[in-house]
């Protein structure tokens, strides 16, 4: 199924990303980003008959309750962080097949400092079969394996990753929304940080942070009437293995691999053709 060109993206709404949001729920930020979106997309709630949110604390019940919405068509998409472009996705083969007319793809996370940090405490597949054998307490520590391994399978060295942290961070400055804007690193700052799990360091770390975001995807032929300039979805595709990425035939390797070829082709375009590309972990 190719929904290449039979969807656009007609509004968007982003709050700024900070550490810590003091005062504001995951209810009260996913709303917020929804207001904006649709305000963006110059429509109504009322307008709203789809909803894609990231499952987890949003799962699309309560954020339709909490939104005050009555959706034909509602889905989660807990996808860790491939949950926005899998929303997307998901939100263009509803309005493409007629589940619903205006579907909103709503993602919000907050960080409250005072719970605790580190593995939970109760046991699971990864504390039997994963944690004995490299990753650690904390966001990211278990990429140090991954990171080790293409060390040793293809010869990359500290030296050259770390300019993907301290790139990562120079695209922050100048960007009022990020959390890190005013706040740049150099590539000796990277390999300077300490080590939170041999061999990656502190700044090539994720920070826990809390925020919002959302779009509004639309039909192509009802984007035409938009009063905003609509943005087509031209291809997405999804894939999975295991959970952590320890269980793989090749922990180097992973589901991208599998899910780019399908959107590329959909879209019709190469790798070669893109000029803007956004990674995350």
């Amino acid at each position: 199924m190719s929904f290449r060109g039979e969807a656009a993206i007609i509004g968007i709404g982003e709050l700024p990303t900070r550490r810590t949001i003091p005062g504001m729920s995951v209810g009260g930020l996913m709303a917020q980003a929804a207001r904006l979106a649709m305000e963006d997309a110059h429509i109504s709630k009322d307008d709203i008959d789809g909803l894609v949110t990231e499952g987890g604390d949003t799962f699309p019940g309560f954020a339709a309750e909490y939104l005050g919405i009555r959706p034909r068509f509602g889905t989660g998409s807990s996808m860790m962080g491939a949950s926005g472009a899998t929303g997307v996705t998901l939100a263009s083969m509803a309005v493409m097949n007629g589940l619903a007319n205006y579907v909103l793809v709503v993602i919000a996370q907050e960080r409250n400092p005072a719970l605790p940090r580190g593995i939970e405490g109760f046991p699971g597949p990864g504390a039997e079969f994963d944690f004995p054998y490299g990753p650690a307490a904390g966001a990211n520590t278990g990429y140090a394996q991954i990171y080790g391994r293409h060390m040793a399978k293809y010869g990359t060295t500290q030296e050259q990753l770390a300019h993907v942290a301290a790139n990562e961070r120079a695209n922050a400055q100048g960007n009022e929304n990020a959390v890190f804007d005013g706040q740049p690193i150099t590539h000796d700052d990277v390999l300077n940080s300490r080590y939170v799990n041999y061999p990656l360091r502190l700044l090539e770390c994720v920070m826990p942070c809390a925020g919002a975001a959302a779009v509004i995807v639309t039909t192509a032929e009802r984007a035409k009437a938009s009063l905003t300039k609509p943005v087509y979805v031209l291809g997405g595709a999804t894939a999975l293995d295991d959970f952590g990425g320890m269980q793989r035939p090749d922990i180097t390797v992973t589901p991208v691999a599998r899910s780019a070829p399908t959107a590329f082709a959909m879209s019709g375009y190469t790798p070669r053709d893109i000029q803007f590309a956004q990674f995350y972990d």
